[in-house]
């Protein structure tokens, strides 16, 4: 059953040592371009998988060897015998509950479990497969930062599962595929006249919310839900501060006023502990387009109110860690894309 080997340790002994060895991988060309490694290791489940190069076989082979060498043989059957499906399943009733984002999340979630892949245990799941559906969904017209937000959900599930849910042993294919290139951000800038036509249109249609919504974005930087989650609590005139509780990065804040962001709060009707901005945010948005509609402004959307506002806060001289504290931004390179310098105003420092 094994194999002997004669060894002489001395020359005048000899004896036969008998070595238990492993079973050697195996790897069979099925196809043309197919080739399946199946390992044999006593006391666990023979597996199989099918590749398309030799190296590649002969490459998982050894490293599955190696996960059980290493006492993750345990690991490795709970990676072979869960799906994308039920991981993704075990994640949503986990992990999405503790994020603020839950329904689109689970929106997302639930188009991962429509897809093909997500019928395959996770531990057969290979990143060209990832990799295919970045290309398909490219070719369906979808955006970059949605392509890479569905690949960076389903990371996180191989993640997770890596991590807290015992799977060791499990790698991630998705951080072994390219991520769609981001575009660059958007540039637009209110261009001379712009802001007074679009006040003056909201004080002709008596908006005064309206009116005080584009002071706010442009003095503040903040969002557009976190202006309409603002909350006359929130908000202390004497300071000149307000404290955002809710914001897209998960964590609060408190926003320095100027005196003219003050000024157009002192136009609105206070209702303690109600919002000062008494309209649904999508409405919002509705009403920002119809008056650039009015004013025949082009190409200007609600949230270029913050990187007009982003790069106003620079032209006043702030620098870089004391712009991201008003707005909010993480990563410098985000606040960069939010950043929109116009070179004619830097003549004056330059003299």
């Amino acid at each position: 059953m094994y194999p002997d080997v004669f060894t002489e340790s001395a020359p005048f002994l000899r004896h036969w040592v008998f070595i238990k060895r492993r079973h050697m991988p195996q790897i069979r060309k099925r196809a043309p371009s197919q080739f399946q490694a199946r390992v044999r290791l006593t006391g666990h489940p023979e597996v199989t998988r099918t590749f398309s190069s030799r190296q590649d076989a002969v490459q998982w082979a050894n490293e599955r060897e190696r996960m059980v060498s290493q006492g993750l043989g345990e690991a490795m059957r709970m990676a072979d015998d869960m799906t994308l499906f039920q991981a993704l399943d075990r994640y949503a009733n986990e992990v999405t509950p503790l994020k603020r984002s839950q329904q689109q999340e689970l929106s997302r979630l639930r188009r991962w479990q429509q897809n093909p892949i997500a019928d395959q245990s996770l531990s057969r799941i290979r990143a060209v497969e990832f990799a295919r559906y970045r290309d398909q969904r490219q070719e369906q017209g979808a955006g970059a930062n949605t392509i890479r937000l569905d690949l960076a959900l389903v990371s996180h599930v191989f993640e997770v599962a890596r991590k807290d849910w015992g799977m060791e042993a499990l790698s991630n294919p998705v951080k072994a595929i390219r991520k769609p290139k981001l575009p660059r951000g958007r540039e637009r800038r209110l261009l001379s006249g712009e802001e007074t036509s679009l006040l003056t249109h909201c004080d002709a249609q008596g908006n005064t919310l309206l009116r005080a919504f584009i002071i706010l974005a442009i003095e503040t930087a903040m969002r557009r839900g976190e202006i309409a989650n603002l909350n006359w609590n929130d908000v202390d005139i004497d300071s000149r501060m307000a404290r955002l509780h809710e914001t897209k990065n998960g964590t609060s804040r408190v926003v320095p006023l100027s005196t003219r962001a003050i000024g157009a709060l002192m136009t609105l009707t206070k209702e303690p502990q109600g919002r000062l901005i008494t309209i649904h945010r999508d409405n919002i948005s509705g009403a920002f387009a119809a008056a650039c509609d009015a004013c025949g402004i082009n190409g200007l959307t609600l949230h270029d109110l913050r990187h007009e506002a982003t790069s106003r806060l620079f032209e006043k001289g702030f620098n870089m860690m004391e712009v991201s504290t008003i707005t909010g931004h993480k990563s410098l390179s985000m606040l960069k894309r939010y950043t929109h310098l116009r070179p004619s105003d830097l003549l004056a420092r330059l003299g």
